[in-house]
């Protein structure tokens, strides 16, 4: 299978399990899906992930500890404290930076590697987001926020701007920063504070894939 095919997979089946999270407040299919696609894309590209030293690479390994403490977290965040949660998140959020710098420093930088690390921040995103859906801290519109990165896939299926190389986002980075600062925000805030941030981040996010959107319209 072609990795765009596998990235509009994915993001079909994601959005789904958002729908399915809405609809009947269950986790079981966000975390099945993630289960299911993310295997298949690490069969997809076992060959090379055989070649690299130790099996899959240094990279490769840490962000799949990433993605397995993030589905720990999905299935079981109602166990614990906030500020667990919050620890937990954060180390994952930490751990996002160096999976980058091991990939650049061996040599080990991959096509599954890239996927898988975005993937997983799309994860986290979407994992917060059920939380606080769940939580009652927000309403579904967070999901429609935490599940952006599937939609702006399959918009760019839709119109065709799959291959266009766009332009650079100036807003991406910062935006990005503040939008999983906000959802971080619940864990060790009230909620008189924590919504309004949600809100923010929630509005800054959709801005920014939007202007991503549109500046891909051009080839």
């Amino acid at each position: 299978m072609k990795d765009k095919t596998w990235v509009r997979l994915h993001a079909a089946l994601m959005l789904a399990a958002l729908i399915a999270l809405w609809w009947t407040g269950r986790w079981a299919p966000v975390l099945l899906v993630s289960v299911f696609t993310f295997s298949w894309l690490l069969i997809n590209h076992s060959p090379a992930l055989c070649r690299l030293r130790p099996f899959g690479g240094y990279a490769n390994l840490i962000t799949l500890a990433r993605w397995l403490l993030l589905l720990y977290v999905g299935s079981s965040y109602h166990q614990w404290h906030d500020y667990l949660i919050f620890a937990l998140l954060l180390t994952i959020i930490i751990s996002d930076g160096i999976d980058g710098y091991l990939a650049r420093r061996y040599g080990q930088s991959t096509r599954a590697g890239a996927l898988l690390d975005i993937e997983t921040d799309a994860l986290m995103s979407a994992v917060m987001a059920g939380i606080h859906y769940q939580n009652g801290t927000a309403g579904g519109w967070i999901l429609l926020t935490g599940g952006l990165r599937y939609g702006y896939v399959w918009a760019l299926y839709f119109l065709n701007w799959e291959d266009h190389e766009g332009i650079d986002n100036p807003h991406a980075r910062w935006i990005g920063v503040v939008f999983i600062s906000s959802l971080m925000s619940p864990f060790v805030v009230g909620t008189w504070l924590a919504v309004p941030a949600l809100i923010t981040g929630s509005l800054l996010v959709t801005f920014s894939f939007g202007y991503s959107l549109w500046g891909k319209r051009n080839d």
